[in-house]
């Protein structure tokens, strides 16, 4: 099985910049955590240009997905990530620009074939992982999760990356794992 990081496209210029409110804990959101919120929809201001395109997956630093997206992967069956709506808000006239619904998804796996991954040490001597492969056995068969050694990547299976590559989606990135290289 072959395994694909789902993201938005990297970098994407024409992306709002995003003010992400307080009440959104990045470490507790990308580990899965269920975020307490005062109110819904969570209102995050973006800091307009006027080449600002909104695409189907948003990520500053946690992701938000479309309507478009979060409805392909409900009919998709994919059912490990919770959903709270957003409203991304005009940060001087407060308008509505858009809507999407922020992705916690709630399954982190630790799935690292070692024997195939490539680990470094930096120059203080702590190992990192420089390029990684799945082990598949380890997956529990789930379709869509995020990867216990590099938390901040979402991960899906290839059966899930050949039916969203049939959808019609703007700025979506499916980088195979392989070409994963992280330099330190």
């Amino acid at each position: 099985m072959q395994y694909y990081i789902f993201d938005e496209v990297s970098p994407n210029r024409y992306a709002p910049y995003l003010d992400l409110p307080d009440e959104i804990d990045l470490i507790e959101s990308i580990m899965g955590k269920k975020p307490k919120f005062d109110a819904l929809p969570i209102k995050i201001e973006a800091e307009m240009d006027e080449d600002v395109v909104f695409t189907d997956i948003i990520n500053p630093g946690v992701p938000l997905f479309s309507h478009k997206m979060k409805s392909a992967l409900d009919e998709l069956g994919v059912s490990n990530i919770e959903y709270y709506p957003v409203h991304i808000i005009d940060e001087d006239s407060k308008d509505i620009l858009a809507e999407y619904y922020l992705a916690i998804v709630t399954d982190i796996i630790s799935c690292i074939d070692l024997d195939k991954s490539v680990l470094k040490e930096d120059a203080l001597g702590k190992a990192f992982i420089s390029k990684f492969c799945i082990d598949e056995k380890k997956t529990r068969g789930l379709n869509l999760f995020r990867f216990h050694n590099i938390p901040g990547l979402m991960i899906i299976n290839e059966e899930l990356q050949e039916k969203l590559s049939r959808i019609d989606f703007e700025g979506i990135s499916f980088k195979h794992t392989d070409e994963y290289h992280r330099k330190n």
